[in-house]
């Protein structure tokens, strides 16, 4: 299996995914930025991450890290029973569409836009909404995992966009600070940020 990968992207997540499972796989950095030299992705509009596995291809982040879930039996990560999976579902949405939507946003109008590009006005309103996000999630339950007891992909996805919140500058409450330290702290993050950045 192959993950095509970049620093400090998205890739982590499905990298983290296989490494939580232990299974084996093989990280291949593409050239994202113009000019740069390397391989490029096979994703029709070059991003990453895209799995290959044999003659298998598929994109999308979430759907990836559920591919490899539902293949490789990995029922803690994502179960099988529909209540349970309800609930990390109803998390991944939250992180994806609540919170990782408006950092994203505010991301781009504040540091990875040409200055020529950012609107002062939209970072704003990212910032906004995104921090709007943070207090409602503030008031879940994060002295455990977000779904349950179990570590799950709903971990994942909202710890990674939580360290995407603040380099953004927002400001986490100490109970999210500390949730997102415990999520980052397992050996299974470590590994995957290592291969994913290194």
């Amino acid at each position: 299996m192959k993950i095509y990968t970049y620093p400090k992207s998205r890739s982590l997540r499905v990298l983290w995914t296989l490494e939580e499972i232990g299974m084996p796989y093989e990280s291949v950095r593409v050239a994202l930025t113009p000019g740069e030299p390397g391989i490029r992705s096979p994703h029709p509009q070059r991003k990453v991450p895209v799995l290959e596995d044999g003659p298998f291809f598929l994109a999308e982040t979430l759907a990836i890290c559920k591919f490899i879930c539902s293949k490789y039996a990995a029922r803690v990560l994502y179960p099988v029973q529909a209540d349970e999976q309800a609930i990390i579902d109803q998390w991944l949405s939250f992180a994806i569409t609540e919170l990782e939507a408006p950092v994203w946003l505010l991301l781009k109008h504040t540091r990875l836009l040409p200055e020529s590009a950012r609107v002062a006005a939209v970072a704003e309103v990212a910032a906004a909404d995104a921090q709007a996000s943070l207090r409602l999630l503030s008031q879940a339950r994060t002295d455990r995992w977000i779904a349950g007891e179990n570590f799950t992909l709903a971990d994942i996805f909202l710890a990674h966009n939580l360290s995407w919140a603040q380099a953004a500058g927002l400001t986490l409450s100490e109970p999210l600070k500390n949730y997102m330290t415990r999520c980052f702290d397992r050996p299974a993050s470590q590994r995957a940020l290592e291969t994913n950045n290194g």
